[in-house]
């Protein structure tokens, strides 16, 4: 995760492409959470294009980044007059960090590992 802050804008930059959190959704959406002993969810990953979100539940990005890579963002305004920005922003993803960082030191590989199974899947299928 990188985060940025520019004038009045933080933007956070996660280690997983939105298209990693589309294929993971779609095939192995268990890659995209954080769950407890008993197998509860405490916390999850996803992506909404346009409605980024931070709860201590979990992120929803909602923005890609512009280059070839498309990794997940989420972009939002630092309230003005706000005496620290980085202190604000902290205080924003301080409660998700360690969570969203377990997900992304996994998503990439487990994202892998479904284009593969699937690929097998399709070049398995025969059409008569």
């Amino acid at each position: 995760m990188k985060i940025t802050i520019t004038a009045d804008a933080y933007a956070i930059t996660s280690k997983i492409t939105v298209d990693e959190i589309k294929t993971l959704k779609k095939s192995n959406p268990d890659a995209l959470k954080v769950k407890d002993a008993d197998g509860n969810e405490k916390f999850a990953v996803s992506y909404a294009e346009g409605k980024p979100s931070i709860t201590a539940f979990g992120v929803t990005f909602g923005g890609k980044s512009h280059d070839e890579a498309g990794y997940a963002t989420i972009t939002g305004m630092i309230p003005t007059g706000t005496a620290n920005p980085k202190e604000f922003v902290a205080d924003l993803v301080a409660p998700v960090k360690a969570y969203l960082e377990q997900v992304e030191g996994v998503a990439h590989d487990a994202a892998v590992a479904a284009k593969t199974a699937r690929k097998e899947l399709v070049d398995s299928i025969t059409v008569a």
